[in-house]
């Protein structure tokens, strides 16, 4: 495996200005983590604030169970018993759960986490242990239920779980159906490509899923698989036992939460005078809190809460509370509260000692509306460790970039125009040439005889314009013909092409937003992994290229 940094610009421009030119926006920040004091500072302020976050031993207890279920390693009961003592920090980072782990980013992200963890615990001399949260509590099940494996030509294919739902239920509360599960196995399987590794995989992938009632638990008995030996500890955002942990963080909530709707507002119009767009809804009536609601119609519906005339409401008028009547129904139904993207940072440094939380670039952009929420309840805002980011280059793809003379950037940046211009460098007709000469001759000839048309009847040369234009037509349909009919005699080598831009840049994204993890692991083994972190952590999130 050899590492080679690579720059892959940030998909959000303030994310990009956060890792490459933090002092043009540290307003909107607190820390950033390559400064040699911040995890030292950071620790030192999570030392002295111990009495803002839930008590650490009533929260390793309610960890416990739901860690021996999914994640049950020696290495996480190390980390769970770290966490018990009060010398021990930790490094945060959460992702949706994902079919059969979804895309690559999220592996990367708790590599992220252990390295950072690793680092973090080496230059403070005390333990960080790594915890990777679960937002069990989402409900966009579009977002969950897919993932992609390339077929024998290298073109992603997608594999879709569907469910038959209506409504906005928890993913953690939506049960999978198990008949459903044995065709998306079956798809899987067919995709993955043969190999030692493949049957053992597919084992336990099955095994997983039958042994789970919902997404996230199986999502969860995934990571525990892969990274539990890491001692990376899990939790689900949707857990009744954790909610019940996290009531006096809610009580805050709806208690201070005209104060919190104010800093998030007051964050957003900072966001745009530094000419960005906010990368969350921040809305004047909103209470950023969403509430699960059934009734006949409706089961777990995820419903965002709003303010009106001194209650708290959703659009469509299913609930209804007073604050004292909220504040009452949280102490009653605590598993019928949840976190939306901005409140759930303030509810993960209420629980952990975070010293830092390890973020996406759409992540670092919408968390730039929260720096004053966090100074609301007393607490503050973790430095961002962003997340590191790699593209695999598999051996034979190496070969075909080297056959070509194509660098990273040609497949990232101009892959179309390379594909043409390698195309017309093939072909010895030179057609592009022969048929501009056609249309140049034609429309020569063509034009002063329209003209002349005039001096016969001043009707003509409308009639004669118009018949131009279909001749056009046909000429530019024979042109398309005869290029298509040469790109067939270069399939092969084409669809080599293709091949680099399907394996680096599928469907014109990052290969870490689309291709499922299980690919590499079944080609290379658990061997992958170890080598992903073995690799000097990048605190920046660089990108790097992996040339298996």
């Amino acid at each position: 495996m050899n590492v080679v940094p690579e720059r892959l610009p940030a998909n959000q421009p303030l994310a990009e200005r956060y890792i490459n030119d933090f002092a043009s926006v540290s307003s909107l920040y607190n820390m950033k983590v390559t400064d040699p004091q911040t995890w030292a500072q950071r620790a030192a302020w999570l030392d002295q604030s111990k009495h803002s976050r839930i008590d650490r031993g009533a929260l390793v207890n309610c960890l416990e169970p739901y860690n021996r279920l999914h994640n049950n390693h020696e290495a996480v009961q190390k980390s769970l018993e770290l966490l018990r003592q009060d010398d021990t920090l930790t490094i945060v980072g959460g992702q949706q759960s994902g079919l059969f782990t979804g895309p690559l980013l999220v592996i990367y992200k708790v590599v992220t986490l252990i390295l950072g963890a690793r680092e973090a615990s080496a230059r403070l001399n005390r333990p960080v242990v790594p915890v990777f949260w679960i937002a069990g509590e989402d409900h966009d099940w579009d977002e969950v239920n897919h993932t992609y494996l390339p077929d024998r030509d290298g073109q992603a294919v997608k594999i879709r779980m569907d469910h038959e739902r209506g409504g906005h239920s928890p993913v953690s509360r939506t049960s999978i159906d198990h008949n459903h599960t044995a065709g998306v196995l079956k798809q899987f399987e067919s995709l993955l490509p043969d190999s030692e590794h493949k049957s053992e995989w597919m084992q336990e992938l099955r095994q997983y899923m039958e042994q789970s009632d919902n997404l996230s638990h199986a999502f969860a008995k995934q990571l525990g698989r892969l990274f539990g030996r890491f001692g990376v500890i899990l939790l689900d955002s949707d857990d009744s036992q954790l909610r019940r942990l996290e009531v006096p963080v809610f009580r805050q909530m709806i208690q201070q939460n005209d104060r919190l709707t104010q800093a998030y507002l007051a964050a957003a119009e900072k966001v745009r005078a530094l000419g960005y767009e906010e990368q969350a809804t921040v809305a004047e009536d909103s209470a950023n809190l969403f509430y699960i609601h059934s009734d006949e119609i409706y089961t777990n519906e995820r419903i965002l809460l709003f303010k009106r005339d001194g209650m708290f409401t959703d659009r469509k008028g299913l609930v209804t509370f007073t604050p004292d009547e909220l504040l009452d129904m949280l102490e009653q139904h605590p598993e019928r509260f949840s976190n939306n993207v901005l409140t759930r940072p303030l509810m993960q440094e209420s629980l952990f000692p975070v010293l830092s939380t390890i973020l996406g670039t759409g992540e670092i952009a919408y968390w730039a509306l929260t720096h004053q929420a966090f100074e609301v309840l007393d607490l503050q805002m973790p430095p961002i460790l962003p997340r590191m980011s790699f593209t695999m280059i598999e051996e034979k793809i190496q070969m075909l970039m080297k056959q070509f003379g194509l660098s990273f950037d040609d497949v990232r940046q101009r892959f179309d125009e390379v594909r043409t211009q390698w195309l017309s460098e093939q072909e010895d007709y030179h057609l592009d040439e022969r048929f501009a000469e056609l249309r140049r001759q034609f429309d020569q000839m063509y034009l002063p005889f329209i003209e002349s048309l005039a001096e016969v009847d001043p009707s003509l040369p409308h009639i004669a314009a118009t018949n131009q234009h279909k001749i056009e037509a046909q000429i530019e349909y024979l042109h398309r013909k005869s290029s298509n009919a040469v790109s067939k005699q270069h399939e092969v080598g084409l669809r080599r092409l293709d091949r680099i831009a399907h394996s680096l840049y599928p469907f014109g994204k990052p290969q870490e937003r689309t291709i499922n993890s299980y690919y590499y692991f079944g080609r290379y083994g658990e061997q992958w992994l170890d080598q992903l972190l073995s690799i000097e952590p990048d605190l920046d999130g660089g990108h790097r290229l992996i040339y298996m």
